[in-house]
């Protein structure tokens, strides 16, 4: 009796084993066969919709035929990042924490480079840059860059963004540096349109109404002499409209999802 139970468990090792084996080494195989060779990371959740909204805007960017065209893609959207507004007036560097969590969760998960839909939070870009060894695109650059380069002659840049963003100076500067002038809407219609309707869109407000009020907010850039508006919050382009603008728009987001596409290519090769 002792020698059969001896030699079944001999007999389950063994398959034990050879099932382990087998198991480890199907592993490596997708390991190695499978594993793609870059990987878009977006660091979102400021707000979710408007990172939802980049994905999009990279879905329909992308030169695709089947759903093997498409980027891989990992989102980690982390709403509990603190407003980003508040941390710039209050000079809080308590929200770096979440920052850093955010851009090496995406690194030590594998991804290749990293894009974030959020203007206002690249005013603490190189904190977030220098945690991680990879690359993380500058939207406010990029955007500057598309008004550039799509808009030559252009010399006067409404912008519509959020109070964190203006009193930060990313777009003045990056403008500035290139010779061209930013305007602002007037301070009653940026408290009372522009972050109106941003703080309304990530509580869910009617989107109708959010439309109305950045209306009138761009129409107060054109009167003040912009001959391009940029769409420097991503939640704006979830409520502005554009053919109603009098003047070219650069949409942001959908400017960095141009760029995230343009870096994965380019070195996808």
């Amino acid at each position: 009796m002792q020698r059969n139970k001896v030699r079944r468990w001999a007999v389950l090792f063994c398959a034990a084993t050879v099932l382990a084996s087998a198991a480890g080494r199907l592993h490596a195989a997708d390991d190695v066969s499978v594993a793609p060779r870059r990987v878009l990371g977006i660091l979102g959740g400021m707000g979710p919709e408007a990172t939802a909204n980049l994905y999009l805007e990279i879905l329909a960017l992308t030169p695709a035929q089947k759903d093997q065209d498409h980027i891989p893609t990992l989102i980690f959207s982390f709403p509990q990042i603190p407003d980003r507004t508040t941390a710039i007036r209050n000079r809080d560097r308590s929200i770096i924490p979440y920052l850093v969590e955010g851009t090496t969760r995406l690194e030590r998960a594998g991804v290749s480079f990293i894009v974030i839909p959020c203007n206002t939070v690249h005013y603490f870009y190189d904190d977030m840059q220098r945690a991680v060894k990879i690359p993380i695109l500058h939207l406010i650059r990029e955007a500057v860059e598309a008004v550039v380069k799509r808009h030559p002659d252009a010399r006067r840049i409404g912008l519509l963004a959020s109070n964190g963003t203006i009193a930060s100076g990313l777009y003045e500067r990056e403008f500035r540096a290139r010779g061209l002038s930013v305007v602002y809407p007037d301070e009653p219609l940026q408290n009372d349109c522009v972050m109106k309707a941003i703080y309304g869109i990530k509580a869910g407000m009617d989107k109708q109404t959010s439309e109305e009020l950045l209306f009138a907010a761009g129409k107060n850039v054109e009167q003040k002499g912009a001959e391009v508006i940029v769409l420097g919050c991503t939640e704006i382009p979830l409520a502005f409209n554009p053919k109603r603008a009098s003047v070219p728009v650069i949409n942001a987001t959908r400017v960095l999802a141009e760029a995230a596409i343009r870096e994965y290519f380019q070195t996808a090769k």
